[in-house]
């Protein structure tokens, strides 16, 4: 599989929040195991050297269901920014944790209680990072 790539920013902020889950009952240990594997195993880049191609932090991508041509936007967001009525998803819901460092193009295998379902990563709309935006 490709490796992740993720901003040290974000990694930063992420481990902080990984911290703050382990508190946190609505978030389950596997969901921060899961996060902090694709942490560990990505490749760190500064902030401004982020291409733009690369769900980060923030971003907001558009997904394409492979088998169905169904899409959908959303918004990878921290835990306490999450709102389900605007598609913006926690980082430690297994969709945002799948796409999270992974460049527009990509196919991810996300599994449901009913089998495997195929997303690409069909567009990047809004990027942080591309937008020179690093305060977030």
């Amino acid at each position: 599989m490709v490796n992740r790539i993720i901003s040290k920013l974000d990694c930063q902020r992420l481990k902080e929040r990984v911290e703050q889950a382990k508190t946190n009952d609505k978030i389950s240990p596997l969901q921060v195991i899961n996060l902090l594997r694709g942490i560990d195993a990505a490749t760190l880049l500064d902030p401004v050297k982020m291409p733009r191609n690369v769900v980060t932090m923030r971003s907001v991508v558009t997904l394409e269901y492979v088998e169905t041509g169904r899409k959908l936007d959303v918004c990878l967001v921290y835990p306490e920014e999450a709102d389900s009525t605007q598609n913006r998803i926690s980082i430690f819901a297994p969709l945002a944790t799948a796409l999270f460092g992974y460049k527009q193009g990509a196919i991810i295998s996300l599994p449901t209680p009913f089998g495997s379902v195929n997303v690409r990563i069909s567009q990047i709309l809004y990027q942080p990072e591309a937008a020179g935006d690093l305060t977030n």
